[in-house]
């Protein structure tokens, strides 16, 4: 009896145990992995053809893991791991012990960004025309008069707006702007003003007149072409009442933007004859400058060829007012409605860029 009752004792106590390291061997990689992705909050992509994933930090870095490998390059800097990265589910995972690669990439990016702080440079993102969805394409072709649309897009967004991109980079980087503390430098309504006058102030002084003719022109009908969001309240009214009360998701699409937008460019454009360049560059950097004769920066054609050599030109000639100004480069991006400038940008980053042609320096 004392047999049975031992053997049956046994054979739960045995059973329990196999279950247990059957559990364990189900479920222990589960435990052991962790996302690449969520461990460090970053996009991911899987490219299966070349067994690799590649992690985009901030948009800039990009950090390559072959997933047959143990040891990752970036930047200059061998990141081991014994295991490689695993790929399940079409995510990348990486075993829990060498978890120490999190802290690893932390201190890298830290001591890239604290390296330069010193010398940043600007980059100026430019949308594409008919390079972005369906809908985006069909919507700025209508808007912008259909046969003509393309030469509209180039004049405003590849000539005018690249200055009024450049004009940002010249307020935040003295630190007469910053978006992040407008109630001690500028509302963002007031910035915008800023640098639209001082974008058509500058091709006053510098530009092509059928160039300025066309850019009035182009603006009046597309403002013909756009319902205004509101009635009864001026565009500028209407925007920094939805900045101060956190309506971005409302205000912030091609059409409403656009609209307060090309609003402002048309009242300046029609002023355009009581504009001061060299007022509006002391505004942006909070300091004199040298003013310089008036020239002609002639362009024979446009397009995304032409952007570099656009900003190469007018860096050139703002410095000699004495406005400093960090390396600039150039993006392209192909939602038509990117238009941006993002400063400060690391040095680090560049390289890499620039050899995936995701770059490209202001030269002519």
């Amino acid at each position: 009896m004392k047999n049975r009752k031992y053997k049956v004792l046994m054979t739960i106590v045995v059973s329990i145990i196999l279950l247990v390291v059957v559990g364990w061997g189900l479920f222990r990689s589960q435990f052991s992995w962790v996302s690449i992705e969520e461990a460090l909050q970053f996009p991911l992509t899987h490219n299966e053809e070349t067994s690799t994933v590649t992690l985009v930090v901030n948009g800039m870095f990009d950090i390559v893991f072959d997933t047959n490998e143990p040891v990752v390059n970036f930047l200059g800097n061998q990141l081991t791991m014994r295991d490689g990265v695993r790929i399940r589910n079409n995510r990348a995972y990486i075993n829990m012990r060498d978890a120490g690669i999190f802290d690893q990439l932390e201190n890298i990016l830290n001591d890239i960004s604290a390296a330069d702080t010193l010398e940043p440079v600007v980059v100026i993102i430019n949308g594409l025309y008919g390079e972005g969805t369906e809908e985006q394409n069909a919507m700025i072709h209508n808007l912008l008069g259909g046969a003509q649309a393309r030469d509209r897009f180039e004049l405003y967004f590849q000539w005018y707006n690249t200055i009024h991109e450049l004009g940002h980079a010249i307020t935040i980087h003295h630190g007469t702007y910053d978006p992040n503390r407008m109630e001690e430098t500028r509302h963002m309504v007031d910035e915008e003003m800023l640098v639209n006058s001082f974008a058509i102030a500058f091709w006053m002084h510098y530009g092509e007149p059928e160039k300025i003719y066309a850019l009035e022109e182009m603006v009046d009908y597309v403002l013909s072409n756009l319902t205004p969001p509101v009635e009864n309240i001026s565009h500028l009214d209407f925007m920094r009442q939805a900045i101060n009360e956190g309506r971005f998701q409302e205000v912030f699409t091609f059409e409403t933007y656009g609209w307060f937008q090309y609003s402002m460019v048309r009242d300046i454009l029609h002023n355009r004859d009581s504009l001061n360049l060299e007022t509006l560059l002391e505004e942006m950097v909070g300091a004199r400058v040298e003013p310089q004769p008036s020239q002609t920066l002639s362009f024979p054609y446009l397009g995304t060829n032409m952007v570099p050599i656009i900003v190469a030109d007018a860096v050139y000639v703002l410095r000699n007012w004495g406005v400093h100004i960090p390396d600039v480069y150039i993006a392209f991006d192909t939602d038509p409605n990117a238009h941006m400038v993002q400063y400060p940008v690391s040095r680090a980053a560049l390289q890499s860029n620039i050899e995936a042609g995701r770059l490209l320096p202001a030269s002519r």
